[in-house]
């Protein structure tokens, strides 16, 4: 005996139902994994600019301890000059 058509387009149906509870399934398994991602994205990302701060900083300090030395080193130099003074009229102890 022949099946129903409507046995038929209810095999169908329940198929697609099928096919619609696994997709969702899936779904819901990849946004879980896409928010997991997110957040160590954004982990990440914080880490990043965290460091960019640090080298900025570190950065910032070198070129203004060099700046500071030079413009010491002429009144280093001159300390120096008067010190040797100073010490070229003395005889060593």
């Amino acid at each position: 005996m022949a099946k129903q058509p409507e046995d038929i387009v209810i095999r169908i149906l329940r198929d697609i139902q099928s096919t619609l509870a696994d997709n969702s399934k899936t779904l819901a398994d990849h946004t879980k994994r896409f928010e997991r991602l997110e957040g160590r994205l954004q982990h990440v990302e914080q880490q990043f600019d965290d460091l960019r701060k640090i080298v900025t900083y570190s950065l910032g300090q070198s070129s203004e301890v060099q700046f500071r030395q030079s413009q010491q080193e002429p009144r280093i130099d001159e300390l120096f000059k008067q010190l040797e003074k100073l010490l070229s009229g003395k005889e060593p102890v």
